[in-house]
């Protein structure tokens, strides 16, 4: 590890070096024209500018992602501002504005899309980035264009499509502990101006950063992972775009990393004492098809979608290695959906903009939880629970301008879904089986006006909902089986600028949310088990600001800072905060790239302290990190050496109580270095 680090360090002064005295040749021929880059985003289901959009929204390009070292949306999270995820092994939570899901849950809050298909449990949610054009991240309910649990925002992954150009790259990249990545990527046509093909894949081992302290296992987190996917583009006519992806995902890892991080049987970061033999299996598949015609007056997209996905998790229940008291649970999930939309829109810039679509799916969710003291050979409860969900949507939205300044946005989804749930535990001799049934209006108003050609100011309306369920996990009983939906409206306030000639770009904005029947755990007194109700109201309120600047050619300056008031106002918790809500979170960097090929760039990220539960029990202490990226960029071949968490500050992205004495956790990274190369062709 030290050898490494120091390897790194000799070779960031040299290359750092040299970038400052590229800087000072290149800045006397600099280009004063230089503007920042137009990007278009798609997650409001049209093409739009990102200045256009009336919403708050951030946007990823390929070139980004690549320059900010992304992996995964975990990662890119990370520079959103009021934007967090509850991380650990299974837990993938995305939290916008201050709005989490209950402990136990099985839907984010957000919603997660990938070439317009849906990821809808929260499990599948930390998705690796890997030849993707591009992320979007929508904030503020997205119900009306987007439908069941996207009350908080939406994150939109955009995969690349092949083309005429042949193109192609080979990428290694080897870290601390042992960590390797490397993967490849091809497109082209296989018949010119018909017919593409496009491959990726990526493959990820590391050896983890934790020691067992009963075994001295140093790989209690070791992870192997592979993803891969294919494209195939047709054109048969101008008007016609068809296309098939196929995504494949493996992974094999162990989670022995959650540890008590207070009470009698605390240990240091990294450190474990179990004995269990915990892991965290993943398999998966996923194909769309899409079928989109471009006419002269009227556009048509049809998205056909198919998931399946597996998890198998075994983890030790009593975090210690005491043989008398030794407990672990197993969590099996099974998970398929087929889904279907149809959409039509304008095609062409005229004063009113519209869109009208169709939505169906169906979804059905099988989980199998067993828990077992293992040092009595007692299974305490083993709930085996059937979940079919069906479901079918009317939308539309339109945009009508007036004098060319104003615009004037309606939109409206109705939105039905049926769900049958069906729980048997055979440990406890129970049995549950129930129906739901929900029909939900979902309004969206905003209104635009532009100042000038480059500055917009925007204010907006919003209804989202987070679906009801069943509760599989928790002991229940035909009472406390289900639960309902939770409701946000949210309001809206905003200016997008450009000024300096394209140079500086400035979005602000001010929401205010509010939370109806919130979805939260308690302890039933009747019935002496916990349950899942709709007893609390809660508001998040807050501001987001961001900036980015090109002053010179080559070097780019941005920061972002978001505030969030997010607390039950109603309940049991009235004034607490909802957890993983910090209320303050932040990114700042700053990037080089010379026309000599080098290439520099810095990223301070951090959060304020968070909860982790519903009672403000456990929490996070406020935290920052720096990464590092230098390199050397040619036509064909780069080369960059990184290090993230720099000052290698100690966190947590998982805490929750475990019993009156203990909270659990999981240790963030620490400081890792390494090197990546890139070779295209």
């Amino acid at each position: 590890m030290r050898s490494i680090y120091n390897m790194v360090v000799m070779v960031a002064v040299i290359l750092g070096a040299s970038c400052i005295n590229a800087h000072g040749e290149f800045y006397k021929t600099q280009d004063h024209n230089r503007k920042l880059e137009s990007i278009t985003v798609t997650a409001r289901k049209t093409e739009a500018s990102v200045r256009e959009v009336p919403v708050s929204v951030d946007v990823f390009s390929d070139i980004m992602i690549q320059d900010a070292g992304i992996k995964n949306v975990h990662d890119l999270t990370k520079f959103s501002p009021n934007v967090h995820i509850k991380q650990n092994y299974t837990d993938h939570v995305i939290v916008i504005r201050g709005i989490p899901s209950f402990r136990a849950s099985t839907h984010s809050p957000a919603g997660l899309y990938v070439d317009d298909i849906c990821y809808p449990l929260h499990y599948m949610q930390n998705t690796t980035l890997f030849d993707v054009e591009r992320a979007e991240i929508l904030k503020g309910p997205q119900g009306t264009l987007y439908g069941r649990n996207t009350e908080s925002g939406v994150i939109n992954i955009v995969t690349r499509q092949p083309g005429n150009q042949f193109q192609g790259k080979v990428y290694g990249d080897y870290g601390s502990d042992n960590t390797l990545g490397s993967g490849a990527n091809i497109s082209g046509p296989l018949i010119t101006n018909k017919l593409f093909m496009g491959a990726a894949v990526k493959y990820t081992n590391s050896d983890g950063y934790f020691v067992n302290l009963s075994d001295n296992n140093d790989q209690v987190a070791d992870s192997e992972q592979t993803n891969a996917r294919t494209t195939l583009r047709w054109k048969p006519m101008g008007q016609w775009d068809i296309s098939v992806t196929t995504d494949y995902i493996d992974a094999d890892n162990h989670i022995g990393a959650y540890r008590l991080v207070n009470g009698p049987h605390a240990t240091k970061p990294f450190e474990v004492r179990k004995d269990e033999d915990e892991y965290y299996e993943e398999g998966g598949n996923s194909q769309v098809l899409r079928i989109k015609h471009k006419g002269d007056a009227i556009d048509f997209l049809s998205v056909s979608g198919a998931l399946y996905q597996t998890i198998d998790r075994l983890a030790d229940n009593d975090l210690w290695d005491d043989p008398a008291n030794r407990m672990k649970n197993r969590l099996q999930i099974k998970e398929r959906q087929y889904s279907q939309e149809f959409r039509l829109f304008s095609s062409q810039n005229d004063k009113f903009e519209w869109l009208a679509g169709f939505y169906g799916f169906l979804e059905k969710s099988d989980f199998n939880y067993k828990y077992d003291i293992v040092s009595k050979a007692i299974t305490v409860k083993n709930p085996i629970t059937d979940i079919d969900t069906s479901g079918y949507a009317f939308f539309g939205q339109g945009t009508y301008s007036l004098f060319d300044k104003l615009h004037l946005t309606a939109g409206f989804r109705y939105d039905h879904q049926d769900q049958e749930g069906t729980l048997i535990d055979p440990a406890r001799d129970s049995h549950c089986s129930q129906d739901l049934s929900y029909d939900e209006y979902l309004p969206k108003f905003a209104l635009a006006y532009d100042l000038s050609g480059a500055v917009m100011i925007y204010t907006s309306a919003s209804k989202g909902y987070l679906a009801g369920g069943y509760n599989w996990l928790m002991n229940p009983v035909t009472e406390t089986f289900s639960y309902g939906p939770e409701y946000t409206w949210n309001y809206e306030l905003g200016l997008k600028a450009e000024w300096l000639e394209g140079k500086l770009m400035a979005n602000f904005s001010f929401f205010h949310t509010d939370i109806e029947d919130k979805q939260v755990t308690q302890f039933d007194t009747s019935t002496l088990l916990n349950s899942i109700t709709n007893a609390a109201k809660a508001r998040s309120r807050g501001l987001e600001l961001e900036l980015k600047t090109t002053p010179i050619q080559g070097l780019d300056i941005f920061a972002g800072l978001g505030y969030t008031d997010s607390r039950f106002i109603e309940g049991d918790h009235k004034d607490n905060h909802l957890p993983y809500a910090p209320e303050y979170s932040y990114n700042a960097g700053i990037q080089y790239r010379s026309q000599e090929g080098f290439f520099c760039r810095a990223d301070l990220m951090g959060a304020d302290a968070y909860y982790g539960d519903i009672a403000n029990r456990s929490s996070q202490k406020a935290y920052k990190t720096v990464n590092l990226r230098l390199g050397y960029e040619r036509e064909s071949f780069d080369i960059y050496i990184w290090t993230d968490n720099l000052f290698d500050e100690e966190y947590l992205t998982y805490v929750s109580p475990f019993d009156e004495q203990s909270d659990v956790g999981l240790d963030a990274s620490p400081r890792t270095v390494g090197i990546n190369c890139v070779y295209r062709f």
